[in-house]
């Protein structure tokens, strides 16, 4: 049974004492229309509507189960809380931390505490400014292990791609790693090349030295392979390598000291050369202060139009001079042009001279192979000659040698008795530099050479020679196993100087 109470107007119902309460006892309690609250409204169940509002702000429910939207000062869904997440448009501005498994965003975020996630990912740009209040912008890893683990990564800069052919990867990256257990660290650069996985390419180590495909450089500056410049390269200090190679100029007006200077080009320098062998497929040139060496000068042409003094060998095509040629070693040419003086121990000239006088060249020459397997000293097939009594001489033996594999050689001459200064000078393979020894005892072997390989290379012999009686001078030599094999125009020639 219901019961209707119609009021034409107002209807108050108020209590006689303040603290005495209105209930109303029903299972619904509806109000058709406004419900003006003027203090506080207390209820202990649930408030069932789709919307709170308080001017153009409000609160919403617009669906059974739907999002709550937050709507503030007429701008609609400032907040919207979905079971998806919170989405928020606008500037979300927090003093505390943020703590989240993932922060990305299309705008800006803006926060003067910490940001802490597992990663902030972000499909713009990280930009990080500076004011001059702001002191210096850092980018900083923290390593929070407090063990020293050599070979640790510390932290990195990744470059990643997600091509599916070759396939997902890091193609490049910088990364700091601990070098050592004293704290150290260096720092690499990473690259992919042909596809493959990243690996280092430049290292800082940490003392400083930059290595260049060489992850464990141990000087300033360690190259693994080609350095090439487009401009000068400049040292004040000493540059020092195996080989200078180069299809220009060389220019130096200080010393250019070195085992071996080869070139296909031009040899420019105002002021000395000083190594063991000079060595030229071309032409030599000197101007007027002419050409001076205490080692061998070989090459195709040596032209000086001043004194050309050398106090070994001269072997090449043309031997040409303007002035002097004063030498105590040999001249091999095939031309030898010379407008003044010519002083040397042997002079060849397009074919042989002999004889027993002073300065006159004498040459033996193999006519065929001379195997040697000998671990006790041999006579070179014939290379030896018979030196007459109270007669100096000068001698050179050139001998090409072809071993069966890798063995240990020893060369040394003979003379059974008498005064004898002599040079040995062996390549261990066949573009070698030469190994020298410098010696006074007849058939002294104990300066051995570690020979490799089976390709020819080149033994020189050189030397003086005087005694009181007529003695025989065998260029001689012994090897630790296998046969080696002199050959054919390996040749003596030796000189009476006095």
């Amino acid at each position: 049974m219901s019961s209707v109470k119609r009021v034409n107007g107002d209807y108050t119902i108020l209590t006689i004492n303040p603290g005495d309460t209105i209930a109303m006892e029903s299972t619904t309690v509806n109000i058709i229309g406004d419900l003006t609250v003027t203090g506080n409204a207390s209820l202990t169940g649930n408030i069932a509507g789709d919307k709170i509002y308080n001017g153009t702000t409000s609160i919403e429910i617009q669906t059974v189960n739907g999002n709550a939207n937050i709507s503030v000062g007429g701008t609609s869904n400032v907040l919207v809380v979905a079971n998806t997440g919170t989405f928020t448009t606008g500037l979300a501005s927090v003093t505390g931390n943020v703590q989240g498994g993932n922060l990305r965003t299309a705008g800006l975020v803006s926060a003067t505490g910490n940001i802490i996630g597992g990663n902030v990912t972000s499909f713009g740009n990280i930009l990080i400014q500076r004011d001059a209040s702001a002191g210096t912008p850092t980018l900083r890893f923290e390593d929070t292990d407090t063990i020293i683990v050599d070979g640790q990564v510390f932290g990195g800069v990744e470059w990643y791609t997600s091509d599916a052919s070759p396939g997902p990867r890091v193609t490049s990256a910088i990364r700091s790693t601990a070098s050592g257990l004293l704290g150290n660290a260096l720092v690499q650069i990473f690259t992919s090349t042909n596809g493959a996985a990243a690996t280092a390419k430049v290292t800082v180590d940490s003392v400083g030295n930059v290595g260049i495909a060489n992850a464990a450089p141990l000087d300033t500056l360690a190259v693994t392979g080609t350095v090439y410049g487009s401009s000068t390269i400049s040292a004040v200090g000493n540059i020092t390598g195996g080989n200078l190679l180069t299809a220009g100029s060389i220019t130096s007006t200080g010393n250019v000291q070195a085992g071996n200077l080869r070139t296909t080009g031009l040899a420019s320098v105002t002021g000395n050369i000083n190594g063991g062998n000079v060595i030229s497929a071309g032409a030599v040139s000197a101007g007027a202060a002419g050409v001076v060496a205490t080692g061998n000068i070989t090459g195709g042409n040596v032209n000086s139009l001043g004194i050309l003094s050398v106090t070994s060998n001269i072997i090449g095509g043309n031997v040409v001079s303007a002035t002097t040629l004063s030498m105590s070693g040999n001249v091999n040419g095939a031309n030898a042009a010379i407008t003044n003086t010519v002083s040397a121990a042997n002079v060849s000239v397009s074919s042989n001279l002999t004889g027993g006088g002073i300065a006159v060249p004498n040459y033996v020459v193999l006519s065929s192979p001379a195997a040697i397997s000998s671990a006790t000293p041999v006579t070179i097939g014939t290379l030896q000659f018979d030196a007459v009594a109270n007669q100096r001489y000068s001698f050179e033996a050139y001998i090409p040698l072809v071993p069966d594999g890798s063995m240990t050689i020893s060369p040394a001459v003979n003379f059974s008795a008498g005064t004898c200064n002599y040079t040995t000078q062996q390549q261990l393979t066949a573009t070698g530099a030469f190994s020298i020894a410098t010696k006074t005892t007849s058939d002294d072997v104990g300066t051995t050479y570690a020979s490799t390989g089976t390709t020819a290379r080149t033994l020189r012999i050189s030397g003086t020679f005087f005694h009181t009686a007529n003695v025989t001078v065998a260029m001689r030599f012994q090897n630790s196993t296998g046969t080696i094999t002199a050959q054919t125009g390996a040749y003596l020639v030796y000189t009476r100087v006095a």
